[in-house]
Protein backbone atom coordinates (compact mmCIF):
# COMPACT_ATOMS: atom_id res chain seq x y z
CA UNK A 1 0.00 0.00 0.00
CA UNK A 2 1.38 3.66 -1.00
CA UNK A 3 1.66 5.96 2.23
CA UNK A 4 0.81 9.68 1.35
CA UNK A 5 3.57 11.83 1.15
CA UNK A 6 1.89 13.82 4.15
CA UNK A 7 1.82 10.50 6.22
CA UNK A 8 5.32 9.86 5.44
CA UNK A 9 6.41 13.80 6.50
CA UNK A 10 4.09 12.96 9.38
CA UNK A 11 5.63 9.72 10.37
CA UNK A 12 9.75 10.42 10.15
CA UNK A 13 10.97 12.80 7.05
CA UNK A 14 9.10 15.65 8.89
CA UNK A 15 11.83 14.96 12.12
CA UNK A 16 14.69 14.61 9.30
CA UNK A 17 13.71 17.72 7.47
CA UNK A 18 14.04 19.16 11.09
CA UNK A 19 17.39 17.84 11.94
CA UNK A 20 18.97 18.60 8.51
CA UNK A 21 17.52 22.26 8.88
CA UNK A 22 17.54 23.14 12.56
CA UNK A 23 21.18 25.21 12.61
CA UNK A 24 19.83 27.39 9.60
CA UNK A 25 16.49 28.31 10.85
CA UNK A 26 19.12 30.05 14.48
CA UNK A 27 19.95 32.29 11.83
CA UNK A 28 16.17 33.49 10.59
CA UNK A 29 16.23 36.96 9.79
CA UNK A 30 12.86 38.30 9.85
CA UNK A 31 13.81 41.52 7.09
CA UNK A 32 14.66 38.80 4.67
CA UNK A 33 11.32 36.87 5.74
CA UNK A 34 8.78 37.15 2.63
CA UNK A 35 5.46 36.39 4.28
CA UNK A 36 6.85 38.87 7.22
CA UNK A 37 7.89 41.57 4.55
CA UNK A 38 4.25 41.19 3.08
CA UNK A 39 2.54 41.67 6.83
CA UNK A 40 4.64 44.57 7.32
CA UNK A 41 4.38 46.21 3.57
CA UNK A 42 0.50 45.89 4.45
CA UNK A 43 0.32 47.36 7.96
CA UNK A 44 -1.09 43.93 9.27
CA UNK A 45 -1.68 43.87 12.57
CA UNK A 46 -3.21 40.17 13.24
CA UNK A 47 -4.33 39.09 16.57
CA UNK A 48 -4.32 35.36 16.18
CA UNK A 49 -2.20 33.72 13.98
CA UNK A 50 -1.99 30.29 12.43
CA UNK A 51 1.44 29.08 10.71
CA UNK A 52 0.83 25.60 8.75
CA UNK A 53 4.10 24.02 8.83
CA UNK A 54 5.57 26.07 11.01
CA UNK A 55 9.03 24.02 12.36
CA UNK A 56 9.80 25.39 15.11
CA UNK A 57 7.94 28.19 15.47
CA UNK A 58 10.75 30.25 14.48
CA UNK A 59 8.81 32.46 12.56
CA UNK A 60 5.43 32.60 14.63
CA UNK A 61 7.19 33.87 17.63
CA UNK A 62 8.73 36.97 15.61
CA UNK A 63 4.89 38.01 15.19
CA UNK A 64 4.18 37.24 18.64
CA UNK A 65 6.39 39.47 19.40
CA UNK A 66 5.91 41.89 17.38
CA UNK A 67 2.27 42.44 17.68
CA UNK A 68 1.69 40.56 20.82
CA UNK A 69 -0.76 37.85 18.98
CA UNK A 70 -1.57 35.15 19.93
CA UNK A 71 0.04 32.57 17.97
CA UNK A 72 -0.02 28.60 16.86
CA UNK A 73 1.98 26.45 14.94
CA UNK A 74 0.80 23.25 13.27
CA UNK A 75 3.44 20.62 12.56
CA UNK A 76 4.12 17.34 11.79
CA UNK A 77 7.48 16.77 13.49
CA UNK A 78 7.23 15.86 17.67
CA UNK A 79 10.93 17.19 17.11
CA UNK A 80 10.54 20.65 16.37
CA UNK A 81 7.38 21.08 18.28
CA UNK A 82 9.68 20.20 21.15
CA UNK A 83 12.12 22.06 20.26
CA UNK A 84 9.83 24.92 19.97
CA UNK A 85 8.20 24.51 23.57
CA UNK A 86 12.07 24.92 24.58
CA UNK A 87 12.87 27.90 22.39
CA UNK A 88 9.52 29.67 22.18
CA UNK A 89 7.39 29.63 25.27
CA UNK A 90 5.00 32.10 23.50
CA UNK A 91 3.73 30.15 20.50
CA UNK A 92 1.19 27.15 20.84
CA UNK A 93 1.77 23.77 18.92
CA UNK A 94 -0.51 21.35 17.75
CA UNK A 95 0.75 18.32 15.89
CA UNK A 96 -0.86 17.51 12.86
CA UNK A 97 -0.82 18.07 8.78
CA UNK A 98 -2.61 20.11 6.98
CA UNK A 99 -4.69 17.74 5.62
CA UNK A 100 -6.40 17.40 9.04
CA UNK A 101 -5.87 19.78 10.96
CA UNK A 102 -6.91 19.59 14.56
CA UNK A 103 -8.06 22.81 15.65
CA UNK A 104 -11.60 24.36 15.46
CA UNK A 105 -11.37 28.55 15.79
CA UNK A 106 -10.48 30.84 12.50
CA UNK A 107 -7.67 32.95 12.39
CA UNK A 108 -7.47 36.51 11.29
CA UNK A 109 -3.95 35.74 9.62
CA UNK A 110 -3.00 32.33 8.36
CA UNK A 111 1.00 32.00 6.80
CA UNK A 112 1.25 28.34 4.48
CA UNK A 113 5.29 28.58 3.63
CA UNK A 114 6.85 26.40 1.15
CA UNK A 115 4.29 23.48 2.56
CA UNK A 116 2.12 23.27 -0.59
CA UNK A 117 4.53 21.65 -2.67
CA UNK A 118 5.25 19.01 -0.45
CA UNK A 119 1.87 17.68 -0.49
CA UNK A 120 0.14 14.23 -2.11
CA UNK A 121 -2.02 15.03 -4.88
CA UNK A 122 -4.95 13.36 -3.55
CA UNK A 123 -5.05 15.23 0.01
CA UNK A 124 -4.55 18.51 -1.85
CA UNK A 125 -8.01 20.39 -2.35
CA UNK A 126 -8.80 18.79 0.90
CA UNK A 127 -5.90 20.56 2.48
CA UNK A 128 -6.88 23.95 0.85
CA UNK A 129 -10.60 23.17 2.57
CA UNK A 130 -9.18 22.77 6.02
CA UNK A 131 -6.65 25.38 5.58
CA UNK A 132 -9.76 27.86 3.85
CA UNK A 133 -11.94 26.66 7.00
CA UNK A 134 -9.60 28.79 9.90
CA UNK A 135 -9.62 31.83 7.77
CA UNK A 136 -12.17 33.84 9.16
CA UNK A 137 -13.76 35.97 6.73
CA UNK A 138 -12.23 39.88 5.97
CA UNK A 139 -9.19 37.43 7.14
CA UNK A 140 -5.67 37.18 5.38
CA UNK A 141 -3.85 34.30 3.89
CA UNK A 142 -0.17 34.60 3.14
CA UNK A 143 1.37 31.49 0.74
CA UNK A 144 4.97 31.50 -0.27
CA UNK A 145 6.06 28.65 -2.11
CA UNK A 146 7.63 28.04 -6.07
CA UNK A 147 6.21 30.04 -8.80
CA UNK A 148 7.03 28.23 -12.34
CA UNK A 149 5.43 29.26 -15.51
CA UNK A 150 4.04 25.41 -15.57
CA UNK A 151 2.83 22.62 -13.71
CA UNK A 152 6.39 20.97 -12.52
CA UNK A 153 6.93 17.73 -10.13
CA UNK A 154 10.74 17.08 -8.91
CA UNK A 155 11.67 13.62 -7.04
CA UNK A 156 12.44 14.67 -3.83
CA UNK A 157 16.10 13.91 -3.31
CA UNK A 158 16.54 13.21 0.24
CA UNK A 159 14.11 10.03 -0.26
CA UNK A 160 14.95 9.00 -3.82
CA UNK A 161 13.14 6.25 -5.62
CA UNK A 162 10.34 6.30 -3.34
CA UNK A 163 7.61 8.46 -5.01
CA UNK A 164 8.27 11.30 -3.61
CA UNK A 165 8.29 14.33 -5.31
CA UNK A 166 7.66 17.84 -4.98
CA UNK A 167 5.02 19.41 -7.10
CA UNK A 168 5.26 23.27 -7.91
CA UNK A 169 2.88 25.88 -9.17
CA UNK A 170 0.74 28.72 -8.64
CA UNK A 171 -0.90 27.81 -5.25
CA UNK A 172 -2.89 31.18 -4.87
CA UNK A 173 -4.35 30.67 -8.31
CA UNK A 174 -6.77 28.32 -6.62
CA UNK A 175 -8.05 30.09 -4.02
CA UNK A 176 -8.42 33.42 -5.96
CA UNK A 177 -10.13 31.37 -8.83
CA UNK A 178 -13.08 30.40 -6.03
CA UNK A 179 -14.04 33.73 -5.97
CA UNK A 180 -13.88 33.98 -2.09
CA UNK A 181 -10.01 35.62 -1.98
CA UNK A 182 -8.94 38.64 -3.78
CA UNK A 183 -5.08 39.43 -4.71
CA UNK A 184 -3.34 41.79 -2.22
CA UNK A 185 0.21 41.77 -3.32
CA UNK A 186 2.42 39.33 -4.67
CA UNK A 187 6.24 39.00 -4.23
CA UNK A 188 8.79 37.35 -7.13
CA UNK A 189 12.24 36.61 -5.32
CA UNK A 190 15.25 33.78 -5.94
CA UNK A 191 14.97 30.83 -4.19
CA UNK A 192 18.45 30.54 -2.71
CA UNK A 193 18.97 34.26 -1.72
CA UNK A 194 15.45 35.08 -1.20
CA UNK A 195 16.12 38.47 -2.74
CA UNK A 196 13.22 40.41 -4.70
CA UNK A 197 13.40 40.01 -8.04
CA UNK A 198 11.79 39.67 -11.70
CA UNK A 199 14.46 38.01 -13.04
CA UNK A 200 14.92 34.37 -11.11
CA UNK A 201 15.38 31.76 -13.69
CA UNK A 202 12.45 29.50 -14.23
CA UNK A 203 13.80 26.74 -11.56
CA UNK A 204 14.65 29.11 -8.74
CA UNK A 205 11.85 31.69 -8.90
CA UNK A 206 9.45 31.57 -5.85
CA UNK A 207 6.45 33.67 -5.00
CA UNK A 208 4.79 35.13 -2.28
CA UNK A 209 1.02 35.97 -2.41
CA UNK A 210 -1.14 38.54 0.05
CA UNK A 211 -4.68 37.46 -0.44
CA UNK A 212 -7.54 38.51 2.07
CA UNK A 213 -11.04 36.07 2.34
CA UNK A 214 -14.38 38.13 1.09
CA UNK A 215 -16.83 35.70 1.72
CA UNK A 216 -20.28 37.52 0.05
CA UNK A 217 -19.67 41.56 0.17
CA UNK A 218 -18.31 41.30 -3.24
CA UNK A 219 -20.55 39.59 -5.31
CA UNK A 220 -22.79 42.12 -7.36
CA UNK A 221 -26.56 41.24 -7.02
CA UNK A 222 -28.82 40.74 -10.12
CA UNK A 223 -32.40 41.72 -10.25
CA UNK A 224 -33.01 39.37 -13.39
CA UNK A 225 -35.45 36.43 -13.26
CA UNK A 226 -34.85 33.61 -15.15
Amino acid sequence: MRHSQEDIFAGSEGNQWFERNKQALLKFDPSADIPLRLIDTYSLRPHRVLEVGAANGFRLAALAERFGAAVVALEPSAEAIQDGQTRFPNVEFAQGVASDIPLSEPFDLVIVNFIFHWIDRNRLLRSIAEIDRLVVDSGFLVIGDFFPSNLVKVEYHHLAKSGVYTYKQNYAATFLASGLYHPVCMMTAEHASKALTGQAAEDERIGGWLLQKKLAEHYIESRLHP
